[in-house]
């Protein structure tokens, strides 16, 4: 893979992970366009991470918090404190259960589904109607946004409901960050908690997924004459990830996600034609 195809696949990574517009579904597009066929474990894995790191550079106060109120509760219970009360002390310890909860329903899926998923990544047209679908999610997170509770304020089956929309985002074309944000609104999450929360449950989804990848990358896999390309295109991940997650709170709070819809429901028609023709 050569400097250009890195920065650039780089760049759509970043964005495109955290804008609600489907990462999967661009990575396929424009990887068609470019040509570039092979699939490099080690660039997908530091992607990944780098994405990652994304998260934790914007949300690194709420992630302290969150870890700190997971060994709490593990604590707390390891001296005999019932569940239920360890985990109600505070909202940060309340969240992170609702962050574990949420994530089961996206590692079932993946791997009930992985088949599957692996056939519509290399259909075009499949792209095209998922990007079509995540307009119009979108569409709908912002019709039905009722903007009452903070994260700590789920229950179990709004929880679980985010959850199931994050699993659909197996599918190429079908947005990660667009189906949690949308459902959390729908749940009645307010604006920027739809968003935080959203972000912060793409951490054990993006660690997973990376750690999985990894298991199968001897070295990471650097091709001859790639690891300069790849590390590159690792930090321009960070910085385009870290922009694209800024410019999302901002669209929430501003209610301007039918931009985005707009956007993947053209992005989604002309794929769709593109791959008729």
């Amino acid at each position: 893979m050569d400097v250009r195809s890195a920065m650039i696949l780089a760049v759509v990574q970043g964005l495109t992970e955290f804008l609600p517009v489907s990462s999967s579904g661009h990575l396929v597009i424009v990887r068609e366009l470019l040509h570039v066929e092979e699939a490099l474990l080690s660039f997908d894995v530091l992607m990944h991470l780098g994405t990652l790191i994304s998260v934790f550079l914007v949300f690194r106060e709420d992630v302290r918090a969150l870890i700190n109120a997971t060994v709490g509760i593990v604590v707390d219970i390891f001296h005999g404190v019932c569940i239920r009360s360890a985990i109600s002390k505070d909202d940060y310890r309340k969240m992170a259960i609702f962050i574990v909860i949420a994530s089961v329903p996206a590692a079932i899926m993946g791997m009930v589904f992985k088949p599957l998923v692996y056939m519509l990544f290399s259909s075009k047209l499949a792209v095209g109607i998922f990007l079509v679908a995540t307009g119009t999610v979108l569409w709908l997170g912002e019709f039905l946004s009722r903007s009452r509770i903070k994260p700590a304020d789920l229950t179990l089956q709004k929880a679980l409901s985010i959850g199931i929309a994050q699993g659909f985002a197996i599918a190429p074309g079908f947005s990660r960050s667009g189906a949690t944000i949308s459902t959390g609104l729908s749940v009645g999450l307010r604006r920027e908690d739809a968003a935080r929360f959203s972000f912060l449950l793409s951490i054990p989804v993006i660690l997973g997924a990376g750690i999985l990848e990894l298991k199968d990358v001897d070295a990471l896999g650097f091709a001859a004459g790639s690891s300069f390309p790849i590390l590159l295109a690792f930090v321009t991940s960070i910085i385009s990830g870290y922009l694209a997650i800024r410019l999302v709170l901002t669209a929430v709070k501003r209610s301007k996600l039918t931009i985005f819809a707009v956007y993947t429901w053209v992005l989604g028609i002309s794929v769709i034609i593109w791959s008729v023709i």
